[in-house]
């Protein structure tokens, strides 16, 4: 029945997408951010990188509008990292022009290198944690080269989450900021997509159909989060920021 009013709906397209939504969510709920380091590309294995990035983007907005609102300490949040906020919404726009215009392989390539390397740095026990005593300096300069990665590749949350981990901000307070920056973000990406036309009504109907898989996994995730201890939800976390470099490498060469 959707097919008579939207020729380009597929209905395996919209299982892929539920599948895609299902198992990003669940890892969301978990680490509080990773929807679109899943489902991402999972869902590019059928179709175009363009296309994954305009079907994420309303749930980005959705799911971290209510995990916004549900952690809390917006104010507080927004007042801390302003400094970091601020150059990634100006930037990202720039990277949403770059899907469209530059060739991103090599871009791709070393960002995804250097996130598996420190991450894996991390893990192994080597701190970054001078990072939280220069953090005005950093800041800033993280924002500005996660929004041109992000709009490239929805991944504009990744600099940012190793760098509270790094400044050592705790369980609920990592969580409160990085729901305070996808949801933001997404807001801006969605606006830049739309402004270069790569949102439609196919794709925004795949986008709504697929929230209820999508909260169902989230869902799932959170209960498994209150579940864990703070070395065990920094560990989630840096494996999970290593995954996103190996997505990059793979987005390069697909």
């Amino acid at each position: 029945m959707i097919s008579e009013y939207l020729p380009e709906f597929n209905s395996f397209h919209l299982l892929i997408v539920c599948i895609a939504f299902s198992l990003g969510g669940f890892v969301k709920g978990v680490s509080a951010f990773g929807l679109p380091t899943i489902a991402v590309p999972i869902i590019i294995f059928f179709m175009s990188l363009p296309a994954a990035v305009a079907i994420i983007v309303l749930p980005m907005i959705v799911t971290n509008f209510v995990q916004m609102m549900i952690s809390g300490h917006i104010k507080l949040t927004i007042k801390r990292h302003w400094g970091l906020f601020l150059p990634l919404f100006i930037t990202l726009p720039m990277g949403v022009f770059l899907l469209s215009s530059v060739e991103t392989t090599y871009l791709l390539i070393t960002v995804g290198c250097v996130l598996i390397l420190i991450a894996s740095l991390e893990i192994s026990g080597v701190s970054f944690a001078f990072l939280g005593r220069r953090e005005q300096l950093f800041a800033p300069v993280i924002g500005a080269i996660a929004g041109i990665i992000g709009g490239i590749t929805t991944l504009y949350g990744t600099l940012p989450v190793f760098f509270f981990i790094a400044i050592g901000l705790d369980k609920e307070k990592f969580v409160a900021a990085v729901s305070v920056l996808l949801f933001f973000g997404s807001i801006v990406l969605m606006l830049s997509l739309h402004s270069m036309n790569f949102i439609n009504a196919t794709y925004l109907t795949y986008s709504i159909l697929g929230l209820a898989p999508l909260f169902a996994g989230m869902w799932a995730g959170t209960k498994v989060r209150h579940m864990v201890d703070q070395v065990t939800f920094k560990k989630i976390v840096l494996i999970l920021v290593m995954l996103i470099g190996v997505v990059m490498i793979y987005r390069a060469f697909s």
